[in-house]
C-alpha cells in the first residue's frame, strides 16, 4: 500500500519522500513533534497537541508561517489522500542547520500518517531501567524534541525481554515516565503520577486523564513514586496519545486492573 508524506508544500509518494542534509533535525536533532490520534478525518485533543507544539516552536525559535488552522487542514489533507480510517499523525517541524550561518535557516514541515495496531494484551509487561545509563535528556519545562536515541535503545532492550515498554529510574530511585509514554499509579482510590518536576514530557494524554480523574470524582495529583514503594501499589497503566490507557504490570507484582478499567472506559467515551 502506497503512503505519501506531506514535505514543505508537497504530497510525495514515501518512496520518493527525501530530505535535505541541511535539515537540523536530521544533522542534530533539531526538531520538535507530535503525534495525534485521529479517526475518521477526527483530529482527537488536537488544541492541546498545538499549544505544546508552539511552546516548542518558541522555545527553540523556529519561524513558521502556518496558523493553527493551516496545520489542521494540511493534516487531514494528507490523512484523505492515505485513505486511512483510524491511526496517527505525526506532525514534525525543523530548522536547516549552518554552524556558520545559525540565524538565516528554513523552517521545515513535515506531516506522515500510519494505522494503528490494536495490543494484543488487555494488559502489558513493563521493565525498570536507570534512566542514568541512556542517553535521556531532562530539563525544566520540556518539549518534544526530536532526540530519542535513549530512548529507542531502552525500548529496544524491553523488547528483547519480552516487555512491552521500560520504565526510567532517576538517581534518586524516583519513576519518572517511559520510554514512549507517561506512568500512572492507583493506591486505594488515588490516582497519581510523577510530577513534571522531574523533567517529564506534559504529555497531552496524561494531562487529559488528569483532569477527567477529577471531573469524575478520582482524585488525581501528581507524586513522586520511589522504586521501592511499587509493591505496595494497587494499579497502573501507562497513558499515550496514540493508545490511551494501557493497563500494566511487572515481575514479582499483580495488577488489580479495577479502577483502570473504569478510568479507561471514561477515556475511550472521549475518544
Amino acid at each position: 500500500m502506497k503512503k505519501y508524506i506531506y514535505i514543505n508544500g508537497k504530497i510525495v509518494n514515501s518512496d520518493d519522500a527525501q530530505i535535505s542534509f541541511k535539515d537540523g533535525g536530521f544533522q542534530r536533532g533539531n526538531g520538535i513533534f507530535e503525534t495525534i490520534r485521529f479517526r475518521s478525518e477526527k483530529l482527537y485533543n488536537i488544541k492541546a497537541h498545538l499549544d505544546r507544539l508552539k511552546l516548542g516552536i518558541n522555545y527553540l525559535d523556529f519561524k513558521i508561517n502556518k496558523s493553527d488552522d493551516e496545520l489542521i487542514k494540511l493534516m487531514l489533507k494528507v490523512i484523505k489522500k492515505n485513505k486511512i480510517e483510524y491511526g496517527a499523525i505525526n506532525l514534525m517541524i525543523t530548522c536547516d542547520f549552518d554552524i556558520n550561518n545559525l540565524f538565516d535557516s528554513q523552517t521545515n514541515i513535515y506531516i506522515s500518517v500510519r494505522s494503528i495496531d490494536e495490543i494484543n494484551h488487555d494488559m502489558v509487561k513493563v521493565i525498570f531501567l536507570k534512566e542514568w545509563e541512556f542517553p535521556i535528556i531532562r530539563f525544566k519545562n520540556p518539549i518534544k524534541i526530536n532526540s530519542y536515541a535513549g530512548n529507542i535503545k531502552a525500548l529496544k532492550l524491553a523488547k528483547k525481554q519480552d516487555a512491552f515498554d521500560a520504565i526510567f529510574l532517576n538517581k534518586n530511585n524516583e519513576i519518572t515516565e517511559s520510554t514512549m509514554r507517561n506512568i500512572f499509579f492507583i493506591k486505594g482510590k488515588k490516582v497519581i503520577t510523577p510530577p513534571l518536576s522531574s523533567g517529564i514530557l506534559p504529555g497531552t494524554t496524561r494531562n487529559l486523564i488528569i483532569e477527567l480523574c477529577n471531573q469524575h470524582g478520582y482524585d488525581c495529583n501528581e507524586k513522586i513514586v520511589k522504586f521501592d514503594e511499587l509493591n505496595n501499589i494497587d494499579e497502573s497503566f501507562l497513558s499515550s496519545s496514540t493508545y490511551g490507557i494501557i493497563p500494566c504490570y511487572w515481575d514479582s507484582w499483580d495488577n488489580k486492573n479495577l479502577i483502570t478499567q473504569k478510568l479507561k472506559k471514561i477515556l475511550d467515551q472521549y475518544y
